[in-house]
């Protein structure tokens, strides 16, 4: 399995964070790079986020870790703040086809984020600052 990498990026002024994904990962790796934004000192409850899959090849993530995101997720909750958005941006068709149908499965977290697909961070930029 190759290699992987989380970076994630703050904008305070935006109430953004953008998470940047790359190569092969697992949900319990995934998870663990969400977690450690909570320790980042411009982390703020409620900060909308921006999760970058460009440069995740969606067709290799098992569905049984699709499966599995939502129960990890959502023992961040209280943490993560009662309202925000959740945007997930990639460029490939196939990849963004697959994320429409993981979003339902991420919407089993719970209803205090607004969750949407894009094919631009751009897109999700405007989406965000709506």
């Amino acid at each position: 399995m190759a290699a992987f990498l989380i970076s994630s990026t703050f904008d305070p002024d935006r109430n953004v964070i953008v998470m940047k994904i790359s190569g092969n990962i697992t949900v319990s790796q995934l998870v663990a790079g969400y977690d450690e934004i909570f320790g980042h000192e411009q982390f703020k409850p409620n900060m909308h986020a921006i999760w970058d899959l460009t440069e995740l090849d969606l067709k290799s993530f098992p569905i049984n870790e699709v499966r599995k995101l939502p129960g990890e997720l959502r023992k961040y909750m209280t943490r993560r703040g009662a309202d925000y958005k959740a945007a997930l941006v990639t460029n490939r068709s196939v990849d963004f086809q697959l994320l429409r149908l993981y979003t339902n499965f991420l919407k089993l977290i719970g209803t205090n984020f607004k969750i949407r697909t894009f094919r631009s961070k751009d897109d999700a930029y405007k989406w965000i600052d709506e």
